[in-house]
């Protein structure tokens, strides 16, 4: 008995001297990094445990389960009344300051070197290390050839996506009419389908469904997410030397995919040299379009020489996928899982109305087919306002050195992050009626309505309010995708790749549907996919 009490006393000493260590580094890491955060002006109010030494602890103990709380507080308490105020930091995420929407114009139309999103983006990318040269983020040029290209060559590029929509449903799902098949909606049918497509549009159909090539792809992608979670358990004064050891995960996993995408980079220059060169044997000679081709022409075309580098234009390829796939499969889990957790009647509409569009169009799918599917739009479009992803989808950091005064007369000096609210906004009954409700045609009713009034009828229709109803349009009370000139340029791409697959799903499979809706779990400023097993099996007789 006295051994084992002994051992007793010995292990709960270890227990809590290992606790109390961790709590020493933690709050030593909190305050360093507080050291060299930017100092917040005095008259702003702070949610939270407010702005404390004492404080800071609890609002990093605290945050990553009351955000969301102390959030909505701010927006009632400030927000109405025209007032910005202060969200604490908290462990891996910075403190910053929440504007209302009085003050968002204000906001968006400050220039770059005043206000830049590009500077927020890459102190929370970790930008130093994650992706593979400091030059990729410094310097977004594959946003630049996204944003230039991408919408213009949607149409031509539709029947690439239906290809590899049609295949890899098929591949996950199978074709088993009898029994339905049980598949893990994240992991196996999302993530077993967005990345390829992604890769479909940006390296073409003979990597895209690499195994290899996609597993590191995707390893590559975790690295960015695990940066997050590392880098804020560490004082800042130590990135400079845990960043360079944590930066050769992501650059293994670039030379791993570099393997398959630089041949095909190599040859495309090659075959556009020869092509320009006047070489016969590219008389007929066209080239493929994806991001390789874009790029190759855009920084021809603005004598960018740098970015015409094989290995720069591979490098480019890595954060296009970080910044698609994960975004693109946590808005298609919501909209599938709202989609079936509502009416059986919601789904049946998708179906009929997918159906009926394919046909008229000669079964098959354009772009004027894909615009014309508002109850599929509207549906996602509900689930990006009813299950939002994250509580801010628009953050700047300053960085003039002399500092920027908002209409509120508060000056906020260099490097204060400043961000937009969504998450309230997105359930605010002044812009939503019954804004806790999934209503999967709240925003295609108007629509629908409009095609079948009179010509006189349409001439009193607010033409502008029933344009803004897309998905794809952004606006103070629609920020999924961002707002302003820095909104998600691959939005229309996202828009076009979730209806196709979508439409195909519901045309040619049944879902059963979900008995109840699993609540979503709000971890800091994030909210965390929950883990759903869905039902499906292949229609007997197809819709169309």
């Amino acid at each position: 008995m006295e051994h084992q009490s002994g051992t007793f006393v010995v292990d709960h000493l270890t227990l809590f001297n290992i606790s109390a260590a961790g709590l020493t580094y933690f709050a030593i890491t909190i305050a360093l990094n507080s050291l060299r955060a930017p100092k917040y002006p005095e008259p702003l109010p702070w949610v939270g445990h407010g702005k404390s030494w004492s404080a800071a602890l609890k609002n990093s103990l605290d945050g990553f389960s009351k955000s969301r709380d102390w959030l909505q507080d701010g927006y009632r308490k400030y927000h109405k009344q025209g007032r910005a105020f202060v969200m604490p930091s908290m462990l891996g995420v910075p403190t910053e300051v929440s504007i209302p929407r009085s003050q968002m114009q204000w906001m968006l139309d400050q220039p770059d070197h005043v206000l830049s999103t590009g500077a927020a983006h890459y102190d929370v990318l970790n930008g130093d290390y994650a992706f593979v040269s400091p030059a990729i983020l410094k310097d977004p040029y594959h946003e630049h050839v996204i944003h230039k290209n991408l919408a213009r060559n949607l149409n031509a590029i539709i029947p690439d996506l239906v290809d590899e929509v049609n295949i890899d449903v098929e591949e996950v799902c199978g074709a088993d009419t009898e029994q339905f098949k049980k598949v893990h909606l994240m992991d196996e049918l999302l993530l077993g389908i967005i990345p390829k497509i992604t890769n479909r549009m940006l390296v073409g159909k003979s990597v895209c469904r690499n195994p290899d090539y996609l597993k590191n792809m995707m390893g590559f992608t975790m690295d960015v997410v695990m940066s997050f979670i590392l880098f804020p358990l560490f004082p800042r004064t130590l990135h400079a030397l845990i960043g360079p050891l944590f930066s050769l995960r992501p650059k293994y996993h670039y030379w791993q995919t570099r393997k398959y995408t630089l041949p095909i980079i190599k040859k495309r220059l090659e075959d556009f040299r020869k092509k320009e060169a006047g070489d016969p044997a590219y008389a007929d000679w066209k080239a493929p379009n994806d991001f390789i081709t874009w790029t190759i022409r855009t920084a021809t075309s603005e004598g960018r020489n740098d970015e015409l580098k094989p290995d720069r234009i591979a490098m480019r390829v890595c954060p296009l996928n970080f910044a698609s796939i994960h975004t693109t499969a946590i808005t298609a889990h919501s909209a599938l899982i709202d989609v079936l957790s509502a009416e059986p009647s919601v789904a049946e509409a998708l179906r009929e109305e997918a159906t009926r569009i394919y046909n008229e169009d000669g079964k098959q799918w354009t772009k004027n087919g894909l615009a014309r599917m508002y109850k599929l739009d509207s549906a996602i479009r509900e689930s990006q306002r009813h299950s939002t992803m994250a509580m801010s989808l628009i953050g700047k950091k300053v960085v003039a050195k002399e500092g920027i005064t908002s209409p509120e007369g508060i000056h906020y000096p260099y490097g204060c992050l400043l961000s937009y609210a969504w998450l309230p906004v997105a359930h605010d009954e002044e812009f939503y009626a019954k804004e806790d409700a999934y209503d999967a045609f709240r925003f295609s009713r108007d629509r629908e309505r409009f095609d079948s009034m009179t010509e006189n009828e349409k001439a009193s229709v607010d033409m502008l309010k029933l344009r803004q109803s897309g998905m794809v349009t952004t606006g103070h009370a629609h920020q999924a995708f961002g707002h302003g000139r820095h909104a998600c340029p691959g939005r229309f791409f996202v828009a076009h790749e979730l209806k196709i697959m979508f439409a195909h799903l519901f045309m040619h499979y049944e879902l059963r549907p979900i008995a109840e809706r699993p609540v979503r779990k709000w971890v800091g400023r994030t909210s965390i996919p929950p883990k759903v097993d869905i039902e499906i099996r292949r229609r007997k007789v197809e819709s169309c």
